[in-house]
């Protein structure tokens, strides 16, 4: 039982201080940034951004822990130093034990010698006076139990001589002796075995501090260490990420730049096609009005007027009646922009959007007169497009089967085809999903198509 103690008291010791249970917060390195857009990669950059400072915090409290559990350990040091010493102490006292066990065991050969000489000549006096005929004596010998009775036997006192008497008295004495030494040598053995059991005990409390002190340090020190590298991933990921942001930004503007060279270009070549096309109408009119002036026909100078109508240039056309409803087919509404239940899993319980009920192929119209900012995939959002109608107003439109003859950096009117209704990525039909983003930020897309 106190060996159990003691056990128990270092374990208690050793597990004084215990380490919280901090979750390990893994970073998300399955990225494909050519699978998504700016926006999305911002979103996970700032939700790096928030785990890397739940991994900073985490550090800071595992250092401070650490710095505690130091303390802990030192003043398990002095436990395990008072500890050794006991140990020293009772390995001494057993030692001096088992030395003076070990004379006391001399002592008893010693004894056991003595008593068995001692007995070796009563058994030569009871012969002889066997032999002599002297057998009161042998009698009352062989009636007794124990020596020390012959003394009080008077009546086989005066039977046997002071000779006799003197050898039964040595012998008796002798047999107390051995008996005294048996009793103390086995007093000493066991307070022997006693210190043993007391000694192991400290060891074994010993041990299991030792090893719980070690125990502590590694696991502080992985933990840490695996900290440091969770806020260097993270680190690394947002920097990753700030450079495909800037490099998608960069081919943005190159396309738009390229986009916008294209169209002067066109402008300059509709304006030159005009230009000549305008002197060829004022030739072809000079030359109808000379022929007019010639023939003096009044009708000829009629036609020569609706000639003059007919080439007239148009003028370039602009939706002016607001934005246009994306999908001609349907106008159910299976999800409306806000709070919701996830339809799906991986699914948002936060809808940015609202979803239209259509079957898969129908087509998907331009929201209003814009730029394709580019079409690209994602495993959630599946085939999508995004259109930039310029004032930072984009839209966004998504679970898509295929697109229309629109790319990245082609100008598109409202109403143009530029995609079809599909089913693709996380969803629970077919339908389309679309957004409208305001500088940088969802609204409600009832608001402008509704």
């Amino acid at each position: 039982m106190r060996k159990f103690k003691r056990v128990l008291t270092a374990c208690i010791l050793a597990s004084a201080f215990v380490i919280p249970s901090i979750p390990s917060i893994a970073p998300d390195t399955s990225v494909v940034y050519a699978d998504e857009s700016i926006d999305e990669i911002k979103e996970k950059n700032a939700e790096r951004e928030k785990k890397k400072k739940e991994a900073e915090n985490k550090l800071a409290n595992l250092e401070s822990e650490a710095d505690d559990i130091r303390g802990v350990i030192s003043e398990l040091d002095e436990e395990i130093n008072q500890y050794q010493g006991t140990i020293d102490d009772l390995t001494a006292k057993r030692n001096a034990l088992q030395a003076k066990a070990s004379i006391t065991k001399s002592e008893l050969q010693i004894a056991l010698i003595a008593k068995e000489n001692q007995y070796d000549r009563m058994k030569e006096r009871i012969a002889y006076s066997y032999e002599n005929g002297d057998i009161h004596i042998m009698d009352a010998l062989i009636a007794l139990d124990d020596f020390s009775n012959v003394i009080n036997q008077s009546e086989y006192v005066e039977q046997v001589s002071d000779y006799d008497q003197k050898q039964l008295t040595d012998l008796i004495a002798i047999s107390k002796e051995v008996s005294k030494k048996e009793k103390q040598l086995q007093k000493e053995l066991n307070e022997v075995e006693k210190v043993k059991e007391d000694t192991e005990a400290e060891q074994d409390a010993l041990k299991i501090m030792q090893e719980g002190k070690r125990d502590k340090l590694n696991e502080y020190g992985s933990l840490i260490s695996d900290t440091e590298g969770e806020i260097s991933e993270y680190d690394a990921l947002i920097e990753e990420g700030n450079a495909e942001i800037e490099r998608l930004e960069e081919e943005y503007r190159r396309k738009q730049e390229e986009a916008k060279r294209r169209a002067e270009e066109r402008r300059k070549q509709a304006e030159e096609e005009a230009r000549r096309k305008r002197e060829q109408e004022q030739e072809n009119r000079q030359q109808e009005q000379n022929e007019n002036e010639n023939s003096g026909s009044t009708e000829e100078s009629n036609n020569n007027e609706e000639e003059e109508e007919k080439y007239k240039e148009p003028e370039p056309s602009y939706n002016e009646s607001g934005f246009v409803w994306p999908v001609p087919a349907s106008h159910h509404i299976t999800s409306y922009f806000g709070n919701r239940t996830a339809p799906v899993a991986g699914a948002t319980t936060y809808h940015q959007a609202i979803d239209i009920g259509v079957s898969i192929g129908n087509s998907v119209v331009a929201i209003a007169d814009g730029t394709v900012m580019y079409t690209s995939y994602s495993s959630a959002r599946g085939y999508y497009i995004r259109v930039d109608h310029g004032g930072g107003l984009t839209s966004l439109y998504q679970h898509l089967s295929g697109y229309g003859n629109y790319g990245a950096g082609d100008s598109v009117s409202a109403g143009d085809t530029i995609a079809y209704s599909g089913m693709t990525g996380i969803c629970a039909g077919p339908h389309l999903h679309i957004e409208i983003w305001v500088n940088g930020t969802p609204v409600n897309p009832l608001n402008y198509i509704g």
